[in-house]
């Protein structure tokens, strides 16, 4: 300890402050005193800068998080009011959906007056690909037998979808109209030529069916529209079943064949109607 007080930056220290207390003393007692604070002020100007940046600076920092966390929580209060505005707004498409589905039905009960439908929702597919077997939500509790037609609505047409090939209580199974066992009584809308349009295995596979038993001077060309005649079927009349999309003909039997693309898309459908009754055509 007695070494710090003899060294020689101690000494010219001391030496420094006390030139530098009694200068201020004595330019006091001259009527100087302006001069001392002036001296004060420059030596002290530099410390004091150097506080007001560390200041400003803390103070901007502290303003920069504040705004920060300000901006998080805006963004924050945003996302929830779009996810309750996308809520909102799907909970009023599947409203809107409901209201058409219901509309639908209830408008192909007043133009046919003979035939008693059943709404009826797809609710599982087996794995497979445009032929799989679809499930409905609807059953033997709901007046619904096998072999009943299933009709979908698409644009203005009733359009054929399959038949029932099995029933539970509470639901059924669906296959599509290009596998069906029976013939389909149709006719081709431009002509009103008439045919069978039935299922064929390797056609299936195209997701096609055809049209057959014409004539061969039958007039059918692509683009032509197939419905069903009600006749010798499980089908009403009157409902789309497809579109002509190749013709050829048959050397063996000497017909016309028109190559007939579902209007309805299997694989992709959701809202049926099984017709439980209706009135029988007979030609």
């Amino acid at each position: 300890m007695g070494d710090i007080f003899r060294s020689k930056f101690f000494i010219i220290l001391l030496i420094v402050a006390c030139v530098l207390t009694l200068t201020t003393i004595i330019l006091n007692l001259a009527g100087y005193g302006s001069v001392v604070s002036d001296i004060t002020n420059l030596i002290l100007s530099p410390f004091q800068r150097f506080a007001d940046i560390i200041k400003n600076s803390f103070s901007g920092f502290i303003g920069y998080f504040t705004e920060f966390n300000r901006m998080k929580e805006e963004i924050e209060d945003l996302k929830t009011r779009l996810e309750a505005a996308e809520a909102l707004n799907q909970d009023t498409q599947k409203m809107a959906d409901k209201i058409a589905i219901y509309e639908d039905f209830y408008e192909f009960k007043k133009e046919h007056t003979d035939i008693k439908p059943q709404p009826a929702k797809i609710i599982a597919r087996d794995s497979g690909n445009f032929l799989s077997v679809a499930t409905i939500n609807k059953g033997s509790f709901h007046e619904i037998e096998k072999d009943m037609p299933v009709i979908a609505v698409k644009g203005v047409d009733y359009v054929i979808v399959g038949y029932v090939s099995e029933t539970g209580i509470m639901s059924s199974k669906v296959v599509p109209l290009i596998r069906t066992g029976a013939a389909i009584g149709a006719y081709i809308a431009r002509t009103e030529e008439a045919g069978v349009v039935i299922g064929d295995f390797k056609l299936e596979k195209k997701g096609l069916c055809k049209l057959a038993f014409l004539s061969k001077e039958t007039d059918i060309e692509a683009g032509d529209k197939i419905y069903s005649s009600g006749n010798g079927g499980i089908y009403p009349e009157d409902l789309y079943i497809g579109e002509v999309v190749e013709v050829g003909y048959d050397p063996l039997s000497h017909t016309m064949i028109g190559y007939v693309k579902p209007a309805v898309n299997f694989s992709e459908i959701k809202d049926v109607m099984v017709i439980l009754e209706f009135s029988h055509s007979f030609y």
